[in-house]
Protein backbone atom coordinates (compact mmCIF):
# COMPACT_ATOMS: atom_id res chain seq x y z
CA UNK A 1 0.00 0.00 0.00
CA UNK A 2 1.13 3.56 -0.69
CA UNK A 3 2.89 4.99 2.38
CA UNK A 4 0.59 8.01 2.62
CA UNK A 5 -2.55 5.93 2.41
CA UNK A 6 -1.06 3.58 4.98
CA UNK A 7 -0.46 6.44 7.42
CA UNK A 8 -3.98 7.78 6.98
CA UNK A 9 -5.34 4.28 7.56
CA UNK A 10 -3.26 3.84 10.71
CA UNK A 11 -4.53 7.16 12.09
CA UNK A 12 -8.12 6.26 11.21
CA UNK A 13 -7.83 2.90 12.99
CA UNK A 14 -8.44 2.42 16.70
CA UNK A 15 -5.43 2.98 18.88
CA UNK A 16 -2.47 5.34 18.71
CA UNK A 17 0.38 5.52 16.21
CA UNK A 18 3.89 5.74 17.72
CA UNK A 19 6.56 7.34 15.51
CA UNK A 20 10.07 7.39 17.03
CA UNK A 21 12.46 10.05 15.79
CA UNK A 22 15.23 9.30 13.30
CA UNK A 23 17.90 11.82 12.35
CA UNK A 24 19.42 9.61 9.64
CA UNK A 25 18.64 6.64 7.44
CA UNK A 26 20.36 4.06 9.67
CA UNK A 27 18.26 5.10 12.66
CA UNK A 28 15.14 5.00 10.50
CA UNK A 29 15.93 1.46 9.38
CA UNK A 30 16.29 0.43 13.02
CA UNK A 31 12.92 2.04 13.81
CA UNK A 32 11.42 -0.12 11.07
CA UNK A 33 13.35 -3.27 12.04
CA UNK A 34 12.08 -3.31 15.61
CA UNK A 35 8.48 -3.10 14.40
CA UNK A 36 7.26 0.49 14.51
CA UNK A 37 4.75 1.36 11.79
CA UNK A 38 5.75 5.02 11.31
CA UNK A 39 8.99 7.02 11.53
CA UNK A 40 9.50 10.71 12.33
CA UNK A 41 12.29 13.02 11.14
CA UNK A 42 12.65 15.82 13.66
CA UNK A 43 14.38 19.12 12.97
CA UNK A 44 16.69 19.33 15.98
CA UNK A 45 18.44 16.00 15.61
CA UNK A 46 18.57 16.23 11.82
CA UNK A 47 20.23 19.65 11.88
CA UNK A 48 22.69 18.48 14.53
CA UNK A 49 23.65 15.38 12.56
CA UNK A 50 23.97 17.25 9.25
CA UNK A 51 25.62 20.50 10.34
CA UNK A 52 26.63 20.12 13.98
CA UNK A 53 24.73 23.27 14.96
CA UNK A 54 21.76 24.00 17.26
CA UNK A 55 18.17 24.09 16.06
CA UNK A 56 17.91 27.82 15.38
CA UNK A 57 16.87 27.86 11.74
CA UNK A 58 20.30 27.36 10.17
CA UNK A 59 19.36 24.48 7.86
CA UNK A 60 17.78 25.31 4.51
CA UNK A 61 14.63 23.72 3.19
CA UNK A 62 16.66 22.04 0.44
CA UNK A 63 19.00 20.41 2.96
CA UNK A 64 16.08 19.13 5.04
CA UNK A 65 14.19 17.85 2.00
CA UNK A 66 17.26 15.98 0.77
CA UNK A 67 17.73 14.32 4.16
CA UNK A 68 14.01 13.44 4.19
CA UNK A 69 14.30 11.93 0.71
CA UNK A 70 17.23 9.74 1.78
CA UNK A 71 15.50 8.55 4.94
CA UNK A 72 12.24 7.87 3.11
CA UNK A 73 14.04 5.87 0.41
CA UNK A 74 15.69 3.71 3.08
CA UNK A 75 12.44 2.50 4.70
CA UNK A 76 9.12 0.96 3.73
CA UNK A 77 7.08 2.63 6.48
CA UNK A 78 5.60 6.16 6.32
CA UNK A 79 7.78 9.12 7.30
CA UNK A 80 6.49 12.31 8.97
CA UNK A 81 8.84 15.32 8.78
CA UNK A 82 9.40 18.53 10.68
CA UNK A 83 9.18 21.43 8.21
CA UNK A 84 9.80 24.17 10.79
CA UNK A 85 7.93 27.37 9.86
CA UNK A 86 7.75 26.40 6.22
CA UNK A 87 11.13 28.17 5.97
CA UNK A 88 9.74 31.68 5.61
CA UNK A 89 6.56 33.31 4.40
CA UNK A 90 3.69 31.75 2.50
CA UNK A 91 5.74 31.57 -0.71
CA UNK A 92 8.35 29.48 1.09
CA UNK A 93 5.61 27.27 2.51
CA UNK A 94 4.31 26.53 -0.98
CA UNK A 95 7.77 25.50 -2.13
CA UNK A 96 8.37 23.39 0.98
CA UNK A 97 5.11 21.49 0.52
CA UNK A 98 5.92 20.74 -3.11
CA UNK A 99 9.47 19.65 -2.32
CA UNK A 100 8.60 17.41 0.64
CA UNK A 101 5.73 15.88 -1.31
CA UNK A 102 8.04 15.11 -4.24
CA UNK A 103 10.52 13.58 -1.78
CA UNK A 104 7.89 10.93 -1.01
CA UNK A 105 7.27 11.63 2.67
CA UNK A 106 3.83 11.02 4.12
CA UNK A 107 3.32 14.36 5.85
CA UNK A 108 4.92 17.45 7.37
CA UNK A 109 4.23 19.76 10.27
CA UNK A 110 4.46 23.55 10.07
CA UNK A 111 4.72 25.74 13.17
CA UNK A 112 3.77 29.27 14.18
CA UNK A 113 7.18 30.62 15.19
CA UNK A 114 8.85 33.53 13.44
CA UNK A 115 11.61 32.79 10.93
CA UNK A 116 14.31 31.88 11.83
CA UNK A 117 12.79 29.57 14.41
CA UNK A 118 14.37 27.81 17.36
CA UNK A 119 13.80 24.54 19.18
CA UNK A 120 10.51 24.63 21.07
CA UNK A 121 12.27 23.78 24.35
CA UNK A 122 14.52 26.85 24.14
CA UNK A 123 13.83 30.18 25.80
CA UNK A 124 12.97 33.34 23.90
CA UNK A 125 10.48 31.86 21.42
CA UNK A 126 8.67 34.38 19.24
CA UNK A 127 5.49 33.62 17.34
CA UNK A 128 3.79 35.03 14.29
CA UNK A 129 0.13 35.91 14.63
CA UNK A 130 -2.34 33.05 14.66
CA UNK A 131 -3.89 34.53 11.52
CA UNK A 132 -0.59 34.49 9.62
CA UNK A 133 0.11 30.86 10.50
CA UNK A 134 -3.46 29.86 9.64
CA UNK A 135 -2.92 31.31 6.18
CA UNK A 136 0.26 29.28 5.86
CA UNK A 137 -1.68 26.14 6.73
CA UNK A 138 -4.39 27.03 4.21
CA UNK A 139 -1.74 27.60 1.52
CA UNK A 140 -0.09 24.26 2.38
CA UNK A 141 -3.39 22.41 2.07
CA UNK A 142 -4.20 24.11 -1.24
CA UNK A 143 -0.69 23.43 -2.60
CA UNK A 144 -0.44 19.67 -2.06
CA UNK A 145 -1.16 17.56 -5.11
CA UNK A 146 -1.87 14.37 -3.19
CA UNK A 147 -4.76 14.67 -0.76
CA UNK A 148 -3.20 11.85 1.29
CA UNK A 149 -0.13 14.01 2.00
CA UNK A 150 -0.82 15.15 5.57
CA UNK A 151 -0.53 18.78 6.67
CA UNK A 152 0.02 18.96 10.43
CA UNK A 153 -0.23 22.33 12.17
CA UNK A 154 1.94 22.95 15.21
CA UNK A 155 1.74 25.74 17.76
CA UNK A 156 4.42 26.74 20.25
CA UNK A 157 2.03 29.07 22.05
CA UNK A 158 1.86 26.99 25.25
CA UNK A 159 5.34 28.05 26.32
CA UNK A 160 4.85 31.68 25.26
CA UNK A 161 1.23 32.63 25.96
CA UNK A 162 -0.26 29.70 27.85
CA UNK A 163 -2.66 26.85 27.20
CA UNK A 164 -5.70 28.94 26.23
CA UNK A 165 -3.83 30.60 23.38
CA UNK A 166 -2.44 27.26 22.24
CA UNK A 167 -5.97 25.88 22.07
CA UNK A 168 -7.25 28.95 20.23
CA UNK A 169 -4.51 28.52 17.65
CA UNK A 170 -5.00 24.81 17.00
CA UNK A 171 -8.71 25.51 16.52
CA UNK A 172 -7.85 28.16 13.94
CA UNK A 173 -5.45 25.77 12.22
CA UNK A 174 -8.14 23.10 12.09
CA UNK A 175 -10.48 25.63 10.46
CA UNK A 176 -7.73 26.39 7.92
CA UNK A 177 -7.74 22.74 6.84
CA UNK A 178 -5.02 21.03 8.90
CA UNK A 179 -5.32 17.24 8.93
CA UNK A 180 -3.80 17.01 12.43
CA UNK A 181 -2.83 19.55 15.08
CA UNK A 182 0.09 19.59 17.48
CA UNK A 183 0.63 21.75 20.58
CA UNK A 184 4.24 21.65 21.72
CA UNK A 185 5.42 21.68 25.38
CA UNK A 186 2.16 20.61 27.03
CA UNK A 187 2.80 20.02 30.73
CA UNK A 188 0.27 17.42 31.88
CA UNK A 189 -2.20 14.79 30.76
CA UNK A 190 -4.98 17.24 31.63
CA UNK A 191 -3.54 19.77 29.19
CA UNK A 192 -3.29 17.09 26.52
CA UNK A 193 -6.92 16.12 27.11
CA UNK A 194 -7.93 19.76 26.84
CA UNK A 195 -6.29 20.08 23.44
CA UNK A 196 -7.78 16.80 22.22
CA UNK A 197 -11.30 17.77 23.30
CA UNK A 198 -11.02 21.24 21.73
CA UNK A 199 -10.65 20.06 18.13
CA UNK A 200 -12.30 17.64 15.75
CA UNK A 201 -9.13 16.46 14.02
CA UNK A 202 -6.52 14.00 15.32
CA UNK A 203 -3.89 15.31 17.73
CA UNK A 204 -0.14 14.64 17.57
CA UNK A 205 1.83 14.76 20.83
CA UNK A 206 5.59 15.19 21.15
CA UNK A 207 7.23 13.52 24.14
CA UNK A 208 10.24 15.64 25.07
CA UNK A 209 12.23 13.77 27.70
CA UNK A 210 13.22 16.94 29.56
CA UNK A 211 11.76 15.73 32.87
CA UNK A 212 10.08 12.53 34.10
CA UNK A 213 7.07 14.68 35.03
CA UNK A 214 6.21 15.30 31.36
CA UNK A 215 6.95 11.80 30.05
CA UNK A 216 3.78 9.76 29.74
CA UNK A 217 3.41 6.16 28.64
CA UNK A 218 1.91 5.27 25.29
CA UNK A 219 -1.03 3.79 27.17
CA UNK A 220 -1.62 7.07 29.02
CA UNK A 221 -1.38 9.13 25.85
CA UNK A 222 -3.76 6.86 23.99
CA UNK A 223 -6.24 7.05 26.86
CA UNK A 224 -5.99 10.86 26.68
CA UNK A 225 -7.07 10.73 23.04
CA UNK A 226 -3.73 11.27 21.28
CA UNK A 227 -3.61 9.69 17.80
CA UNK A 228 0.10 10.12 16.94
CA UNK A 229 2.91 10.08 19.50
CA UNK A 230 6.42 11.11 18.48
CA UNK A 231 9.71 10.91 20.38
CA UNK A 232 11.59 13.67 18.61
CA UNK A 233 14.72 14.01 20.77
CA UNK A 234 15.12 10.62 22.49
CA UNK A 235 17.36 9.02 19.82
CA UNK A 236 19.43 12.19 19.33
CA UNK A 237 20.20 12.80 22.99
CA UNK A 238 20.85 9.11 23.63
CA UNK A 239 23.21 8.93 20.66
CA UNK A 240 25.07 12.08 21.75
CA UNK A 241 25.47 10.76 25.29
CA UNK A 242 26.66 7.36 24.05
CA UNK A 243 29.19 8.92 21.68
CA UNK A 244 30.54 11.21 24.40
CA UNK A 245 31.05 8.23 26.71
CA UNK A 246 32.60 6.12 23.97
CA UNK A 247 35.07 8.73 22.75
CA UNK A 248 36.03 9.72 26.29
CA UNK A 249 36.81 6.11 27.17
CA UNK A 250 38.75 5.54 23.95
CA UNK A 251 40.89 8.59 24.68
CA UNK A 252 41.50 7.76 28.34
CA UNK A 253 42.00 3.98 27.97
CA UNK A 254 44.08 4.10 24.80
CA UNK A 255 42.49 0.93 23.40
CA UNK A 256 39.12 -0.20 22.07
CA UNK A 257 39.31 -3.68 23.64
CA UNK A 258 37.02 -2.79 26.54
CA UNK A 259 34.56 -1.06 24.26
CA UNK A 260 33.68 -3.98 22.03
CA UNK A 261 30.96 -5.27 24.35
CA UNK A 262 28.88 -2.21 23.50
CA UNK A 263 29.19 -2.69 19.75
CA UNK A 264 26.52 -4.19 17.52
CA UNK A 265 27.61 -7.37 15.80
CA UNK A 266 28.94 -6.48 12.34
CA UNK A 267 26.71 -9.00 10.56
CA UNK A 268 23.63 -7.77 12.43
CA UNK A 269 24.54 -4.24 11.39
CA UNK A 270 24.88 -5.31 7.75
CA UNK A 271 21.55 -7.11 7.98
CA UNK A 272 19.81 -3.93 9.12
CA UNK A 273 21.33 -2.09 6.16
CA UNK A 274 19.96 -4.69 3.73
CA UNK A 275 23.13 -6.56 2.75
CA UNK A 276 21.13 -9.65 1.73
CA UNK A 277 18.91 -7.66 -0.63
CA UNK A 278 21.95 -6.01 -2.20
CA UNK A 279 23.61 -9.41 -2.66
CA UNK A 280 20.48 -10.75 -4.36
CA UNK A 281 20.59 -7.85 -6.81
CA UNK A 282 24.17 -8.72 -7.66
CA UNK A 283 23.27 -12.38 -8.18
CA UNK A 284 20.31 -11.50 -10.39
CA UNK A 285 21.87 -8.80 -12.53
CA UNK A 286 25.62 -9.10 -11.95
CA UNK A 287 28.09 -10.41 -14.50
Amino acid sequence: MDKRKRLKQLIANDGMVVAPGAFDALTARIVQQVGFDVCYMGGNGTVASMLGVPDIGLASSSEMVERARNINNAIDIPLICDADTGYGNVNNVVRAVRDFEQAGVAGIHIEDQVTPKRCGAMEGLKLVSAEECAEKIRAAVDTRRDSDFLIIARTDARAVHGLSEAIRRVQMFEAAGADLVFAEMLESLDEIRSVVSSVGVPVLQDTLETSPDVVFSHEELEAAGVKVSIHSMLPTLTHANSMMTLMSRLRSEGTSKGLMEGMMDLHRYEEILGIKEQAELQKTYGT
